[in-house]
């Protein structure tokens, strides 16, 4: 056992042993909760871009078959100030690596939140600090986990890494006789001006990755992001999509809904209004894009769920870099006592439109099958899914270039809820 390894096993078992002191302790206005995840996974793809690799999984991996075990653990704690106030915060902590660039210990979401109720038909939500949107689909679990699959759509496993608005976010819900809801929200933020960074350097991914704040992520060793190469200035660790805001210039989200006792539909946009300019060795990319989510209960047994979004990403003078992406997804999850049967099937793809840089296109398909054990009472949860991705994207390394290969991947994850 490595010394990295002792530090987070050290990491892990004093905010493990905190909560569940703090919890016995603990009255009605406070709450604390924590997860413990053990995640086993087996594929053969290629490294993941954790590492600084061009594997479309965030799991640990050399070229050929791979093993890894990973653990994980999310710690959450509510404060409630008064019926109309509280205050959240979710920590992450997480088995690293000395080749992945992700933090080991670190903040996910701190959030306040302030709700006006004039009567019943009407609902004012007032929310300040980093947190999710609540659009997507299938991360509807505490701690934002998905309660369908292990691993994350394409579309969701790139919010997870790249965007969580930083600001204030205001919402409006009517209520209706019939227990139907409408809302329209908005949102102002700042210190997510990289984001579109990994995706176009990158490409899409698979994973569970939710970065924290002031995280900086692998870039791959591109020709281009390397010396004398046409964006060196770009810092070389890496980019950090959450932190202090680069060009002083706030983005903002617009997003509507309708809920019924069956089905749910969501609508966003989102624009961070990045200037495209080099700040501190980052750029601001200028990244805006719409999502479409829609599900439907068909029976209290069959769920049917889908989501996509498209936008454009742009970087540099010129500009730069000007890629067009989209990614969609439909799923169908069946419960059966204690078991969920989740199939998803999804698209995605990119068009580089600039002529500066590498080719940055990307396109393809991957196919989940999972099955998720959670049981009504007890701590313990856990899951099996096998993924496979079909894609084609080539980037040019600086040693030599790089192409997709077909990507098999089985993971295992067992949970254990305090």
């Amino acid at each position: 056992m490595n010394k990295r390894t002792n530090y987070i096993m050290a990491a892990v078992s004093l905010p493990l042993v905190s909560v569940m002191s703090l919890n016995a302790l603990a009255d009605s206005s406070h709450h604390f909760a924590g997860q413990l995840n053990a995640v086993g996974n087996f594929n053969d793809g290629a490294a993941t871009w954790l590492d600084g690799g061009l594997g479309r999984l965030g799991v640990d991996s050399d070229d050929g078959d791979s093993f890894g075990l990973q653990g994980e653990i999310q710690l959450g704690y509510k404060y409630k100030v008064t019926d109309q106030l509280s205050i959240r915060t979710h920590v992450q902590v997480q088995e690293s690596t000395e080749d992945s660039s992700a933090r080991s210990l670190g903040l996910v979401e701190l959030k306040a939140r302030y709700v006006i109720e004039p009567n019943w038909d009407h609902r004012f939500t007032f929310t300040a600090g980093q947190f999710f949107l609540p659009i997507s689909m299938e991360n509807t679990n505490l701690f934002w986990e998905s309660p369908y699959t292990i691993n994350f759509s394409t579309l969701n496993s790139w919010i997870g890494e790249e965007f969580r608005p930083i600001g204030l976010d205001a919402k409006y819900s009517r209520f209706f006789e019939s227990g139907n809801r409408l809302s329209f929200a908005g949102t102002v933020f700042g210190g997510n001006d990289s984001m579109g960074a990994i995706l176009a350097w990158r490409g899409w991914s698979h994973g569970r990755q939710r970065t924290v704040f002031g995280d900086t992520l692998s870039l791959p060793d591109l020709e281009s992001l390397d010396a004398g190469g046409a964006f060196e200035e770009q810092r070389n660790d890496g980019s950090k999509p959450f932190g202090r805001d680069l060009d002083d210039r706030p983005g903002y989200s617009l997003r509507t809904s309708w809920e019924a006792e069956d089905y749910l539909i969501n609508l966003s946009w989102v624009d961070n209004l990045g200037d495209t300019k080099l700040h501190h060795g980052e750029y601001a990319w200028r990244t805006k894009f719409a999502i479409l989510g829609a599900s439907w209960l068909v029976t209290d047994e069959l769920e049917i769920l889908a989501e996509g979004t498209t936008g454009n990403t742009t970087m540099g003078e010129g500009p730069g870099v000007d890629m067009n992406f989209y990614s969609a997804y439909v799923m169908a999850s069946y419960l059966v006592d204690e078991l969920r049967y989740s199939a998803r099937i999804e698209k995605f793809g990119a068009h580089d439109k600039d002529s500066v840089d590498d080719e940055n296109n990307d396109s393809g398909r991957s196919y989940t099958l999972a099955v998720m054990w959670e049981p009504e009472e007890g701590s313990l949860s856990g899951g099996a899914e096998l993924l496979f991705i079909d894609s084609k994207r080539q980037r040019t390394l600086t040693s030599g270039t790089f192409e997709d290969q077909d990507t098999t991947s089985l993971t295992l994850l067992a949970k254990y809820a305090f």
